[in-house]
């Protein structure tokens, strides 16, 4: 008689894959902006594609972890806090360029079940494009207020934070959201993403 498959610890399986696979992809850099921030290949795909398949209770925790690596990296490249003055700055550094932008990713299949006759896969691509759109707001946030003092002269924090970080985020967005729409519409991996559907 086989023996029953454990869903918790398949669950934890596929979690540490994607985990690996989203950190093995983040070393593939298409180009990196000269203060920090870049697009890569395709880093964010796997946590998203996790969060719609198994909700926010196993992505979340998971995108938690590699907002840890990517605070860790952060730290050790050494060009981040040096440019810190207070510990105010520190909190806002650590929450709004790390924590919460990459555990949002965890959020990404929050539209699911919306399910549209003609296109039934559009809730897992707006639940991405929503959660990198979150991530690009917190990068605005210490835009404004930490990096600020990297705008050109005479030019606002406002324009220069959207202008900079829309300049890697927008097309990480693309390319994250284009490769997802893909991805979803193979009947083999679209099986495994809305297991539910098999």
């Amino acid at each position: 008689m086989a023996k029953q498959r454990n869903p918790q610890l398949i669950k934890l399986a596929e979690s540490a894959v994607m985990l690996a696979l989203s950190i093995a992809l983040d070393f593939i850099t298409i180009w990196e902006m000269p203060m920090g921030g870049k697009v890569t290949l395709l880093s964010m795909l796997p946590l998203c594609l996790l969060a719609v398949k198994y909700g926010i209770k196993t992505a979340v925790p998971t995108a938690f972890l590699y907002s840890l690596y990517q605070l860790i990296t952060g730290l050790a490249k050494g060009n981040v806090f040096p440019y810190i003055t207070t510990s105010l700055m520190v909190v806002i550094c650590v929450l709004f360029d790390y924590i919460v932008p990459f555990t949002i990713l965890g959020f990404a299949g929050c539209f699911k079940k919306f399910k549209p006759a003609k296109f039934p896969e559009a809730g897992a691509l707006l639940g991405i494009m929503l959660v990198i759109f979150i991530r690009f707001c917190c990068h605005y946030i210490t835009g404004v207020l930490i990096w600020k003092q990297w705008a050109p002269e005479g030019q606002s924090p406002f324009i220069y934070s959207l202008i900079y970080n829309g300049t890697y985020l927008l097309p990480e967005m693309i390319l994250t959201t284009v490769a997802a729409g893909i991805l979803v519409r193979i009947p083999a991996i679209k099986k495994i993403i809305y297991p539910e559907n098999a």
